[in-house]
């Protein structure tokens, strides 16, 4: 090298893809021409130190360039393991108790909250049937294995429907026993769930036990603590034995064959093809496995889910091994041996490693093992914890945030400057990002400085387009920014997910329609190393398929992956990140606030001073992040149609009933402030007492004596609320306060 330090086979440069590493190579030959260094990737390296140990180059696996030709021979074998007798058995077991991760309802601070765990995991029972709880799954899978015939929230025999209450559908009917079973989320001393209403609960099941009493009607009744102690079926069995029910389990082949026309048997076999990916690329050493499985939430569902997959493992070994190929995961196993037993000498006394934000355990393992192979060689590292997205891979965030941990002593530069995007996107991305105390602390100067925000907030429902006239919310942004962007601008829509963005069809009429910008799809993994002059982001929702995305790990693939960062969607926060960063100009985001994510309202009412007014908003748009359902705690109140006509009603329906009246004056939405409902409509200001007693709306009515607020559930006869008051007057500035 020019300054002497080093010759060029003494340095080693690394990258994670092909791409990054023909930029790095490009980089490095335009400032120093052909010196002899060239830039690798990790997979490269191991294949070259496989070559050098075993005297030939290793030949690679169809099945490593070919994720669909893999899912299919994991399915196979899947397939030929279902034909034992034991791997029946732990299959059947598995589905029938460890199928979703297991959950305490007494865990989570709000009723919606539980119902978001119910929805992300979309819990159903063998049989297809969404439930409204992991034990109310439970129980029916049970009973399915038994072979006793059941049927979930049937309407009950009698008629049980009043003004204050619909009929009762008990949780599960045995018909041909004529038998109804209640599963009741109480703890041993009866204490319900955090957000549930203790004596409003208890006065239920008491309810219905008198019912069946009164009625003579069989019922069997279980508890969330049977489950958590482990003795549910013990108990479903005790019980059906008092009552004379005989009784056969279904043989596995029936079992596995509702699975499959549930599409179950197909889904787990892909699920194995990607724990098999997962497992293969952690490069397991010795003990490392146990460990993973005993530091995971649920040791023995894990373990239920590692004896299915272990049979699979052993015949993807074996195929390799027969055929002499490798994978890309042995690239990194092997190299990683044949390093640390020392039969590849390294010669490098300069490694440099490109986006180290995004190692993995294995390979932090190789590089720190050719570091220490060599007498004095020096580690050089670049990477940014602001960026790190790919905790899905295997990428441990940790390697940076503790470097010192890993490698040693260390000299930290910071990169503050940044051309990419002006101080209008840089306050906002890294307001938002340093939210978590984790991430480093640093504060980014950019070239180009503004005054106004350069993020905005398009707020209007997902409807689609009415006819070729409506442009919708989308192209209402784009052509807003073909109005101000200089001709050949470039414009990123980016998503979440893939199917959040355009398809080809309309993305080609969009750019038909505005030949002035060019538009690119893509998602935000895919956009990272990417620059646009604008950003469009979509997909800013709630729930599973959201932003940030509410989907959950599979338990095994979970304790497979590097640990999870405490503070609440960190790598999805960071993925935001990405997102606006990758505009230089200015950010746009699309989001219809009925279900809007939280991290749009997080923006909104944060001091991060992005741009609401850009676009016009309707008036239930601009509220509606502030009318959560009063009963789940984290659904929104939506406008719905029925036959009586408009109301207003939870977005968690059907596993949240909650629904409300609307304005009768203007059939606004209202708002609850204290025991008052308040239309937000400002040309309106109608208001509405809310019974104290009952929580239903107060209504004006006349007596002997004169007018009078009366509770709306008073009835004349039967059960009902009859709470009055003579005369209720709000506080003024309370109505004013409460409009947008």
């Amino acid at each position: 090298m020019p300054c002497g330090q080093a010759q060029a086979g003494e340095i080693l440069m690394l990258a994670f893809a092909n791409k990054a590493a023909a930029e790095m190579q490009e980089r490095i030959d335009h400032r120093l021409g052909p010196c002899g260094i060239t830039a690798s990737t990790f997979h490269k390296l191991g294949k070259e130190i496989i070559a050098k140990v075993e005297g030939r180059q290793p030949s690679l696996s169809p099945l490593a360039e070919d994720d669909k030709l893999l899912a299919l021979q994991v399915n196979q074998w899947f397939e030929e393991h279902l034909k034992t007798p034991d791997y029946q058995q732990l299959t059947i077991k598995y589905f029938q108790r460890h199928l979703y991760p297991a959950a305490n309802p007494f865990d989570f601070e709000s009723e919606g909250a539980y119902f978001d765990y119910i929805l992300a995991n979309d819990i159903r029972t063998l049989k297809g049937e969404a439930v409204k709880s992991l034990g109310e799954c439970l129980v029916a899978n049970y009973l399915f294995k038994q072979g006793i015939e059941y049927q979930y929230e049937a309407a009950y025999e009698h008629s049980t429907a009043s003004p204050l209450h619909r009929q009762y559908h008990p949780d599960f009917y045995l018909p041909e026993h004529g038998i109804y079973i209640e599963y009741y989320g109480t703890d041993r001393e009866g204490n319900t769930a955090p957000y549930v209403d203790r004596e409003a609960y208890h006065q239920a099941m008491a309810w219905k036990r008198g019912l069946h009493a009164e009625k003579g009607t069989r019922l069997i009744e279980l508890y969330h603590y049977e489950l958590q102690e482990g003795g549910l079926f013990d108990a479903i069995d005790a019980q059906l034995t008092a009552l004379n029910v005989d009784y056969q389990s279904l043989p596995p082949q029936a079992v596995l064959a509702t699975l499959r026309e549930f599409g179950a048997i197909s889904a787990f076999a892909a699920l194995l093809a990607e724990l098999l990916k997962r497992y293969r690329a952690n490069c397991y050493e010795p003990g490392q496995v146990q460990a993973a499985i005993a530091n995971a939430s649920n040791p023995e569902q894990v373990g239920a889910a590692l004896s299915l997959l272990q049979p699979i493992l052993n015949d993807y070994q074996a195929l390799l091994d027969r055929e002499g190929h490798i994978d890309f995961d042995d690239m990194i196993s092997k190299a990683i041996h044949y390093v640390r037993e020392g039969r590849f000498r390294s010669p490098w006394r300069y490694i440099l490693v490109d986006e180290f934000q995004d190692i993995s355990e294995a390979r932090a393992r190789l590089v720190r093992y050719l570091r220490d192979a060599v007498e004095a060689c020096s580690l050089f590292c670049v990477g940014d914890d602001w960026q790190a997205i790919y905790r899905f891979t295997g990428s441990d965030l940790s390697f940076t945030t503790a470097f010192r941990q890993t490698f040693g002593a260390t000299q930290v530069t910071s990169l503050d400057l940044t051309f990419r995007f002006n101080s209008g996107i840089s306050d906002v991305a890294t307001r938002f990002v340093l939210q978590n105390p984790v991430q480093v602390r640093k504060q980014l100067n950019t070239l180009e400085k503004v005054k106004h925000p350069t993020v905005s907030l398009l707020r209007e429902d997902n409807r689609p387009r009415q006819n070729a006239d409506d442009p919708g919310r989308l192209e209402r942004v784009i052509s807003r920014i073909a109005a101000i962007a200089e001709p050949g601008s470039r414009v990123y829509l980016l998503g979440r997910y893939g199917f959040n963005l355009p398809d080809r069809k309309e993305m080609q009429r969009l750019a038909a329609r505005h030949p002035s910008i060019v538009l690119e799809c893509h998602t935000v993994h895919a956009s990272k190393g990417k620059e646009a002059d604008y950003v469009i982001v979509l997909g800013l929702e709630t729930g599973k398929f959201g932003f940030p995305s509410g989907k959950t790990t599979h338990p095994l693939l979970e304790a497979l992956l590097p640990p999870l960062d405490d503070y609440p969607h960190a790598e999805e926060r960071r993925l935001l990140y990405v997102a606006l960063t990758r505009a230089r100009r200015r950010a746009y985001l699309i989001a219809d606030m009925a279900v809007a994510s939280d991290f749009v309202v997080e923006l909104m009412k944060g001091e991060y001073g992005i741009e609401l007014n850009e676009f016009p908003t309707s008036l239930s748009q601009q509220v509606l992040h502030m009318l959560k359902c009063i009963k789940c705690k984290t659904g929104t109140l939506v406008a719905r149609q029925s036959q009586f006509g408009r109301f207003f009603g939870c977005n968690k329906f059907p596993l949240c009933a909650h629904k409300e009246r609307g304005c009768q004056r203007c059939e606004s939405q209202m708002r609850r402030a204290g025991r008052f409902k308040i239309c937000i409509n400002p040309d309106c200001s109608s208001w509405v007492p809310i019974c104290p007693r009952c929580g239903a709306e107060m209504v004006r009515r006349k007596g002997r004596h004169g007018e009078f607020w009366g509770c709306r559930n008073y009835r004349y006869e039967g059960e009902c609320c009859k709470h009055t008051e003579n005369a209720i007057v709000p506080d003024q500035e309370l109505l004013m306060a409460e409009h947008p």
